[in-house]
């Protein structure tokens, strides 16, 4: 059982590396912490999702069962792409949500995005779910828990809004994180015509690191543009919420 450390607990996201400073142990407790605090305002629902690493189902688990210690129900989107959440929270009733994910960090981390009452939080917020941890006084009950599928409805949404001028062909490197798992199929209900880069969804990352943001991670889809006739390429990150573009000259 790994020891509660404070530097998990970050300015924007709790994140930890598994086996050192983040585990189950630590995931339930965050679950407790988490719904005192959605309780405080009113809550009586959490939604909670996870990316691809291969932590996140044990994470999730024990997630949940803290959140529902303390009386609050649970719903579970299962795999999804952190904006998929975040959609989640605004669409089913329940405003608050936890992702499980390491974001654009190595495969050994992950860790937790919250939305408390319709608000990302951040800064003190999350650094008073820490100092309730160490005070270990959290509400008793016992929620309930169901799955939930948002797949549908989230591509529905998108391709409902958004109308292209034209059919694009396009090519999609998503690394192997979650929104493989998503992106080629909102793409093609789009319109769009998809090649598709390592969209098979494995928490090793096993052809290179999910982060568009450094050029090394953008040399395959900058090959797949030159090589096709593909016209735009689009490289996601682990969890789905950062978007590298790559035009046609490179």
């Amino acid at each position: 059982m790994s020891t509660l450390s404070q530097s998990i607990f970050k300015a924007y996201d709790i994140r930890g590396i598994i086996g050192k400073t983040l585990d189950a142990s630590v995931a339930r407790r965050i679950g407790q912490a988490f719904g005192a605090a959605a309780l405080a305002k009113g809550e009586r629902t959490v939604v909670i999702g996870r990316d691809g690493r291969l932590s996140g189902p044990e994470l999730a688990a024990a997630l949940a069962a803290g959140l529902q210690s303390t009386g609050l129900d649970v719903i579970d989107l299962g795999l999804v792409a952190t904006p998929m959440l975040y959609f989640a929270t605004a669409t089913l009733g329940a405003p608050s949500g936890i992702m499980v994910t390491g974001s654009h960090n190595p495969p050994d981390y992950n860790g937790f995005k919250m939305v408390l009452a319709g608000e990302a939080i951040h800064g003190d917020t999350i650094q008073a779910l820490y100092h309730a941890i160490v005070k270990d006084h959290f509400p008793q009950g016992q929620g309930n828990y169901r799955t939930h599928d948002i797949t549908a409805a989230y591509i529905e949404r998108i391709a409902g809004d958004v109308k292209l001028a034209r059919p694009m062909k396009i090519a999609v490197d998503c690394g192997n994180g979650v929104a493989g798992a998503f992106a080629p199929a909102l793409y093609r209900a789009m319109g769009c015509e998809v090649t598709e880069l390592f969209c098979e969804v494995d928490g090793t990352f096993p052809n290179h690191h999910p982060d568009p943001a450094h050029p090394e991670n953008l040399q395959d889809l900058i090959a797949c543009l030159r090589d096709t006739d593909a016209e735009l390429g689009l490289a996601f990150d682990g969890d789905g919420d950062r978007l590298g573009v790559v035009t046609k000259d490179g």
